[in-house]
C-alpha cells in the first residue's frame, strides 16, 4: 500500500473540501475492510465476503482550523450534516507528496473535547472521527505540502479555559472532564448512500470545583434534587470558553442550551495526603454550539 502516516515523521497534512484542515497531529483510519457472513454446511463452515468497506478515519486537530472544517462541525451540530471530500497526503522526507489516500461522501461521526485542567501544561487537540463512502490510495503528485495555505496557528493549553453555568460560582473549576459529541449513522434507504445520518448525541458535561464553592453549588443541587426545581424553566444556560494564554482573549466556545444537575458528587474522603479538597457535578445538556472567535 502506498505511504505510511506512522512512519512519515509528521510529513503529512490533510485537506477537507480543497483547504488545509488545520494542523494535523495525527491521523488513522480509512483502512479496507469487510463483513465476512458464516454459513453452517453439512461439511463446516462456508465464510464468504458481504460487504467491503472502510474502518472510520481519526483525525487530532488543534484549535486552529480551516474553514471548510469548522463549517462541517458547524453543519453537524446544528443536526444538519454536510457530507464532505478530502485527502490525506504523505509526503517524503523533503516535503514531496509520494501518495494521497483521497475519500469522498464523508460524514462527521463524533467530535471529541479535551479534558479542560488548570494544572496542565499540554497542549489542547480535537479528536475527529467520520465515516466515508469511497476511499482511494493514489500516487502523489510530487507537489510540496508546504505551499498549501494552512489557518493561521493559535496557542491554546488544556488549562486555559473557564467554564459558566447559570448563577452557580465556577471561577474555581478546576477541571471539565473529556466530552464526546456523536452522530450516530443510521441504516440507508433505498436508493441513498451507504452511509446516512440517524440520531444525534449530546454528552453530559462534569467537572470538578474546589471546596472553597461548596455551600453555593449543595444549596443548588438540594434545592433541583429535593425541592423538585428541576423543570424545564428551571434549566440552566452555560459555556465552556477556550482562552488565550492571557486568560482573557476567546479563542471559541462551547454553548450549552437547557442544562440540569444530573449528579452532584461530594467528592472522595482519604486520610492523609495533600490533595486538594474538591467536589464533582454532572449536567446534562439538550443543546450544544460549537464556534471559533
Amino acid at each position: 500500500m502506498p505511504g505510511d502516516v506512522r512512519s512519515s515523521s509528521g510529513r503529512f497534512a490533510l485537506d477537507v473540501m480543497g483547504t488545509r484542515a488545520g494542523l494535523l497531529k495525527s491521523f488513522d483510519g480509512l483502512d479496507m475492510t469487510a463483513e465476512i457472513v458464516t454459513t453452517d454446511t453439512p461439511g463446516g463452515q462456508k465464510k464468504h465476503v458481504a460487504n467491503v468497506g472502510w474502518t472510520p478515519a481519526k483525525a487530532t486537530i488543534g484549535i486552529a482550523m480551516g474553514k471548510e472544517l469548522y463549517a462541517i462541525i458547524q453543519q453537524a451540530f446544528k443536526a444538519q450534516p454536510k457530507r464532505f471530500d478530502g485527502a490525506l497526503h504523505v509526503a517524503s522526507v523533503d516535503y514531496k507528496v509520494q501518495s494521497s489516500l483521497n475519500f469522498s461522501d464523508a460524514i462527521l461521526t463524533a467530535m471529541t473535547f479535551p479534558k479542560c485542567d488548570g494544572s496542565s501544561k499540554e497542549p489542547a487537540y480535537f479528536d475527529f472521527e467520520w465515516e466515508a463512502e469511497s476511499v482511494r490510495w493514489r500516487k502523489g503528485d510530487n507537489s510540496d505540502i508546504r505551499t498549501s495555505v494552512a489557518p493561521a496557528q493559535k496557542q491554546w493549553l488544556c488549562s486555559n479555559f473557564r467554564f459558566e453555568m447559570g448563577g452557580l460560582p465556577t471561577s474555581r473549576v478546576a477541571t471539565i472532564d473529556s466530552f464526546a459529541w456523536k452522530y450516530l449513522l443510521a441504516p440507508a434507504q433505498p436508493g441513498e448512500p451507504s452511509k446516512h445520518p440517524g440520531r444525534m448525541t449530546i454528552p453530559n458535561i462534569t467537572v470538578e470545583v474546589s471546596m472553597a464553592d461548596y455551600d453555593a453549588w449543595a444549596e443548588a443541587a438540594r434545592k433541583w434534587f429535593i425541592d423538585g426545581q428541576h423543570e424545564d424553566n428551571d434549566e440552566m444556560a452555560g459555556a465552556i470558553v477556550f482562552l488565550a494564554a492571557d486568560m482573557k482573549t476567546e479563542l471559541g466556545r462551547v454553548t450549552l442550551r437547557h442544562c440540569g444537575f444530573a449528579k452532584f458528587m461530594r467528592g472522595t474522603f482519604e486520610a492523609g495526603g495533600d490533595k486538594i479538597a474538591r467536589f464533582s457535578c454532572e449536567f446534562y445538556v439538550e443543546e450544544m454550539e460549537f464556534a471559533l472567535s
